[in-house]
């Protein structure tokens, strides 16, 4: 058996709630692939399923690391390709929840990272050179020695420990491999994969009322606590969106109501990049929530597809 389900969407679409739901029907199990969602201590901000929910769910890759650790789309690929082989040994389909749209196109797609692992001395190296380089200085050494023109400059020059590695593969003469890892050509699992969509002003809505939420929730208390235990501002941890603008709130940097409109600025241009690459994933099957009169309805029309889809794979005999 080969076969996974994966739901991918913008964020606050409603992807966790529908996870549940085919967990529940399937009787499998969810695997994350969240890019901070590892994290623990991070639970309100990266809008990590509930404590009662994570028991009544068993949810893997979440909880699994110290906000001072770092991780990348290449042990993610690693780690849950282990998982899904642990469950389809167990007769289950597994269910990826999807946030981050590299990690979840790696693991379906079978990107093989060829870049080698950075040692400290090439660490050092890097940050020496990126501490002595403009941003645009740093952009022309990048595009000149790789071809890439990332979606966001901005994001990967701020995160500080993507665009170490970035650099330093580029010094080891691995910058190519790190930016645009060999593919298989072709899925490596019989995957149905769901696409959540909204309208735009819908989607941006329920983006403004979450982070409202969530700060009504204590996420201040969160980052501080963080802060509190010595994690650093340039943490990749932190580099998830609105860790940075609640701690310069913490540190009366900015007000509440600042930090909070910040938050919802980058998490809407977040909602949009998301967007741009899914596009470049055409097995992913759309589903329009607002043509659905219920969650119900919604949840009960994936299901139907699902079923037909697998009896489709048994009668091909795969």
């Amino acid at each position: 058996m080969n076969e996974l389900i994966a739901v991918v969407g913008p964020t606050a679409v409603g992807k966790t709630a529908i996870s549940f739901s085919l967990a529940e029907r399937f009787h499998t199990e969810l695997i994350s692939g969240d890019a901070y969602q590892i994290y623990r201590k991070m639970n309100i901000g990266t809008a990590k399923p509930s404590t009662a929910e994570l028991a009544r769910y068993r949810h893997h890759l979440i909880n699994i690391a110290e906000p001072d650790e770092s991780y990348s789309v290449a042990a993610f690929q690693e780690m849950a390709t282990a998982v899904i082989a642990d469950l389809h040994e167990c007769g289950m389909i597994p269910v990826i929840v999807g946030g981050t749209g590299l990690y979840v196109q790696s693991l379906l797609e079978g990107y093989a990272f060829a870049a080698k692992k950075v040692e400290p001395p090439e660490r050092q190296a890097a940050k020496r050179r990126i501490a002595a380089s403009s941003a645009d200085e740093l952009k022309k050494y990048i595009h000149g020695a790789t071809g890439w023109e990332p979606s966001d400059w901005h994001e990967l020059l701020a995160n500080s420990q993507r665009l170490i590695r970035l650099v330093a593969a580029i010094e080891g003469g691995d910058g190519k491999e790190a930016v645009q890892p060999r593919k298989r050509g072709s899925l490596v699992y019989d995957a149905f994969v769901i696409g959540l969509s909204l309208p735009r002003p819908v989607l941006y809505e329920r983006i403004e009322r979450r982070i409202d939420d969530m700060i009504a929730a204590g996420w201040a208390e969160e980052v501080k606590g963080l802060l509190a235990d010595g994690i650093k501002l340039d943490a990749q941890a932190m580099k998830a969106i609105g860790y940075g603008e609640m701690a310069a709130y913490i540190q009366g940097n900015l007000s509440l109501d600042e930090a909070a409109a910040q938050i919802k600025t980058r998490t809407r241009h977040f909602a949009k990049r998301q967007l741009t690459w899914y596009r470049r994933m055409p097995y992913i099957r759309w589903y329009e929530k607002e043509k659905y009169a219920s969650e119900k309805e919604l949840v009960e029309t994936v299901v139907t597809d699902i079923e037909a889809w697998s009896q489709c794979l048994k009668r091909k005999g795969v």
